[in-house]
């Protein structure tokens, strides 16, 4: 038989482990979660647009590197998962529900092509996962498919073509155009005519061609727009069809015989090198020779010295994509997409290019696009823009009024 002095030592310590277990399991006494944040994203690291996905990609990485070190957030590291979407929207959408479903990923970035980024924002819409894009353009996102986990820090394909119209359409009134035969195309011209009419009613689109992408022979198009003797011609082009383009228009004089405006990506200006003819008028999202700070200064320092590589557009947005992302999880209450979702909205945010914000109408970032001529820059292998002007996304973004008309359409 137990004597009652030891039962009552048993009962004593058996209540000192219970009380102990049950502290593990309050908030007071709970362990902090030291899992990694998983950060998923989908972009297309295969096809036309691979360089541009591959320095999305490095720029992510680089930006939570820096976050690790600096001690992660709330205590966590940050680990980022990537997959590759090879330009085909159903297998983005296949593989971002595998990020969600099987690998527990948290939040999302990217991805790359504006057909993905649709298929990529159905998905996070589904499962209620926030993700920030930092390439993906198309009106679409910001307009019928907006959700509250969709933000973006890219200018949307509307301000971008207004931003041209406002750039060649006071000084030019027969415009031709060229581009290739596809979705974002058809909406640039759309919207460029639109916003012409209000900078110049006079002027005009007198020319359209459309080769299909991955056209081989410009020929029979360069030809067309000379002979409707634009003062201008407005292109759509993008990486290997604006090279060819380029290459093949050269010996034509097409650029001695008329002004040449066009979208223009830090990836062409380095494939082109000096074939870029001096003097053509380009658009790009983000350059980071059109911003002058410290903060851009140091990215180039930092992004040249990890990779040995100037970076373009899309690491100066993946880069600011990640860092926002991180300052919506540290700034939110819990880790719940609701409210990291609620935190970014409200984000006031240092960015390479300035200051960002996101209206509450659409999640668009107040962000720049810039115009400027080609020619030589100090300090690059290749060419760039000099005289560049900065356009104010708050001068060509859609109104919120337009923006809810096109959900109800």
């Amino acid at each position: 038989m137990i004597g009652l002095p030891i039962l009552r030592r048993a009962m004593s310590l058996a209540a000192s482990a219970a009380f102990a277990a049950a502290m593990t399991l309050t908030p007071m006494g709970a362990r902090a979660d030291e899992s990694p944040i998983k950060i998923g994203l989908t972009t297309d690291l295969t096809g036309i647009a691979a360089t541009y996905a591959a320095a999305q990609v490095n720029a992510v990485k680089m930006a939570i590197d820096e976050i690790n070190e600096a001690g992660g957030v709330k205590g966590r590291k940050l680990e980022l998962l990537v997959r590759d979407s090879q330009l085909k929207p159903a297998l983005g959408a296949s593989l971002t529900r595998d990020l969600i479903v099987r690998e527990k990923i948290d939040y999302l970035i990217g991805p790359d092509a504006s057909s993905v980024g649709v298929a990529v924002s159905g998905v996070a819409k589904q499962y209620k996962k926030v993700v920030v894009m930092t390439i993906p353009n198309t009106p679409r996102l910001t307009g019928e498919l907006f959700h509250k986990y969709f933000f973006t820090i890219v200018p949307s394909g509307t301000m971008l073509a207004r931003a041209m119209a406002e750039g060649i359409g006071k000084d030019n009134s027969k415009i031709a155009f060229i581009g290739g035969d596809y979705e974002a195309s058809h909406q640039a011209i759309g919207y460029f005519t639109d916003w012409l009419a209000k900078v110049n009613p006079n002027a005009k689109v007198v020319d359209q061609q459309w080769p299909k992408l991955g056209e081989q022979d410009f020929t029979p198009y360069i030809t067309q727009l000379m002979s409707s003797k634009p003062d201008i011609v407005f292109s759509y082009l993008w990486g290997a069809d604006l090279i060819a383009f380029i290459k093949q228009a050269k010996p034509y004089g097409l650029f001695d015989k008329t002004k040449f405006a066009t979208l223009l990506f830090l990836d062409d200006l380095k494939a082109l090198g000096n074939d870029m003819p001096d003097g053509i008028i380009g658009q790009m999202y983000a350059p980071p020779f059109g911003t002058d700070s410290p903060a851009m200064s140091e990215f180039i320092k930092k992004y040249q010295a990890k990779y040995n590589s100037f970076p373009s557009d899309w690491a100066v947005m993946g880069y600011d994509g990640m860092r926002i992302l991180a300052d919506g999880i540290k700034n939110a209450p819990s880790m719940d997409s609701d409210a990291v979702a609620d935190a970014i909205a409200k984000l006031k945010f240092d960015g390479l290019q300035g200051p960002l914000t996101f209206r509450e109408v659409d999640h668009q970032a107040n962000v720049p696009s810039f115009l400027g001529t080609t020619g030589k820059v100090e300090g690059l292998p290749f060419k760039g823009l000099v005289d560049i002007k900065r356009i104010p996304a708050e001068t060509v973004w859609p109104t919120p009024e337009e923006i809810l008309a096109q959900r109800k359409s």
